[in-house]
């Protein structure tokens, strides 16, 4: 796909018949733009990010991804062309090196080793007992759940596709890890068109341009220093956050 754009127009979705989480959503990214999603929970910020994926169907309006309806790809042209890395990311059984190339199956070492040291894990896998020769998951060598988000977005880059979303990604990291996972992030990224479900504000003020979900509609939208300035809702959950107005 030549034209990573993403538009969302006029989405509603829900779960069960007559409550909408989502109500006549639009968005719109360009080719490479990042965007973050931001809202409280229950906002709707999964469910669209779910959407976008290919997840979930549309209840109303339409998913268009590089100009083609997400109905009209396709289960198989969908899963190559966006990647989702969500908060609940596990290791698989086996070695560090099989669940990179569940990705890629066919990617050599030093592919394995290059999109390790883009997302800063490199470092850590060469550590091992067995480097990535090394058994992990159940019954294996057992990594943190920051390492295994890093495997997660290491798969991305491997998988390469030209959208990307990351819902809530860097959630389990816990403070101590929260910065390099966001690094590790960010660099993943790199070239695609992103969305964001930002877990925490300081991802969100990365962003191109911020999008704030308030009970399942959009009511924001503009880079951080406009919204900040704006004084709306991201503005006020921006000071809360970080008791600053800039």
């Amino acid at each position: 796909m030549r034209d990573a754009s993403v538009r969302v127009t006029g989405v509603s979705y829900a779960y069960v018949a007559g409550h909408d989480v989502l109500r006549g959503v639009d968005i719109e990214l360009a080719p490479g733009e990042r965007v973050a999603l931001v809202g409280v929970s229950g906002a709707g910020k999964t469910t669209l990010a779910k959407l976008i994926a290919g997840i979930h169907d549309a209840s109303a309006g339409e998913v268009v991804l590089g100009g083609a309806r997400i109905a009209a790809l396709g289960a198989a042209t969908v899963r190559r062309t966006v990647g989702l890395v969500t908060q609940e990311v596990h290791a698989f059984a086996g070695t560090l090196a099989d669940d990179l190339r569940l990705a890629r199956p066919g990617a050599t070492d030093d592919e394995l080793e290059s999109a390790l040291e883009l997302v800063r894990a490199l470092d850590w896998a060469r550590g091992l007992p067995d480097g990535l020769n090394t058994t992990i998951g159940s019954g294996g060598h057992r990594i943190d759940p920051a390492q295994a988000q890093q495997l997660a977005l290491a798969r991305l880059v491997l998988a390469d596709p030209p959208i990307a979303v990351l819902d809530e990604a860097t959630a389990e990291a816990g403070s101590a890890g929260a910065r390099t996972l966001e690094v590790s992030a960010a660099r993943a990224l790199e070239g695609r068109t992103a969305l964001v479900v930002a877990h925490r504000l300081t991802q969100a003020r990365q962003a191109d341009r911020i999008v704030v979900l308030d009970a399942g509609r959009v009511r924001e939208t503009g880079t951080h220093d406009e919204l900040v300035r704006a004084d709306g809702a991201y503005g006020q959950m921006w000071a809360a956050w970080t008791g600053s107005r800039e």
